[in-house]
């Protein structure tokens, strides 16, 4: 604040210092590597050898995965003021490396072979992953980059930086993922990809707070309670407030 008590935003210096934006920023980044290719070599896996079948598989992968990030969106929309961010972010990441483990493991039992129509339609609904993860991470970035700005002023330039991330992130995962599957095949394109999809979960689990300030808050108090109520079981315990709460 400005000495004369009006509000005044933080310096572009002190937004880079903030270590749990620059996580976040990582994280965007980590997540957009592993995941930006994955649609085009589900698509390329669809296509190959199946003509003009290939081609609408294709299309419908678009299709099926919009129509569940839709659905996904509103859902964390409605319950990230419940829930709190963590959790429901984490399943976005989360869902990805699911998703590559599927696709792995559909290419084992395809082999060699040509594709059936069951196979097809199990690589197709892979997108459904796809979908709400889509969805959750679009959702979810925008609240927690919001929960890290809050009080900064800066919110703009901390959903540049992490928007930025993610485009870089996914720009280099188009080379990475085509690069890998000329080179190794797709069975090992997606492994790979699998592997690299645990980084950004894992960093985000272990290094990234709950940022909805409400959620935190109320997991603080009730955390002072029970550790409270075990250190005296019996009788009032004083609450962060100041005031008594009777034990039951």
């Amino acid at each position: 604040a400005a000495a004369d008590g009006s509000a005044r935003a933080e310096s572009p210096l002190q937004v880079l210092k903030d270590p749990i934006l620059l996580t976040f920023i990582v994280v965007c980044f980590l997540f957009h590597t592993a995941n930006g290719t994955v649609l085009p070599l589900v698509m390329q896996t669809l296509a190959i050898g199946n003509g003009r079948s290939g081609i609408l598989m294709s299309g419908l992968c678009i299709v099926l995965a919009q129509v569940f990030m839709v659905g996904s969106a509103k859902i964390c929309g409605t319950y990230s003021q419940v829930y709190g961010r963590k959790w429901l972010f984490l399943i976005g990441l989360g869902i990805v490396p699911i998703r590559c483990a599927i696709l792995s493991g559909l290419l084992i039992w395809q082999g060699d072979n040509e594709a059936s129509i069951l196979q097809q339609a199990l690589l197709l609904s892979t997108q459904i992953l796809d979908g709400v993860g889509a969805g959750t991470f679009g959702t979810m970035y925008i609240l927690v980059t919001s929960d890290i700005s809050g009080g900064t002023g800066r919110f703009g330039m901390s959903l540049g930086l992490t928007t930025a991330a993610m485009s870089i992130g996914g720009t280099f995962s188009g080379y990475l993922g085509q690069a890998l599957a000329q080179d190794h095949g797709y069975l090992k394109a997606f492994e790979i990809l699998m592997i690299m999809s645990i980084v950004p979960v894992a960093l985000y689990f272990f290094c990234m707070p709950e940022t909805l300030p409400e959620h935190s808050k109320k997991h603080e108090i009730e955390s002072m309670i029970e550790t409270s109520a075990e250190q005296s079981p019996e009788g009032p315990v004083k609450g962060p407030t100041g005031n008594y709460i009777e034990m039951v």
